[in-house]
C-alpha cells in the first residue's frame, strides 16, 4: 500500500482504472437485467438453454 500511495498519480490512475471497472460492471448488469428474456429465449430456440 505504500507504494500506491507514495506517488500521487499512481493512487489517481488505480482509482481511475476501479472507476472504469466499475462502471463497465454496472453497464453489463444493467445489459443483462434489459436483455436477459431475449437472450434466455434465443437460447431455448437453439437448443442450448440446457448447457446454461
Amino acid at each position: 500500500m505504500k507504494a500506491l500511495t507514495s506517488h500521487p498519480l499512481k493512487f489517481i490512475l488505480a482509482s481511475l482504472a476501479a472507476a472504469v471497472s466499475l462502471v463497465i460492471v454496472l453497464l453489463a448488469f444493467d445489459g443483462w437485467v434489459r436483455h436477459s428474456t431475449d437472450i434466455f429465449i434465443s437460447a431455448v430456440q437453439s437448443g442450448i438453454a440446457w448447457c446454461l
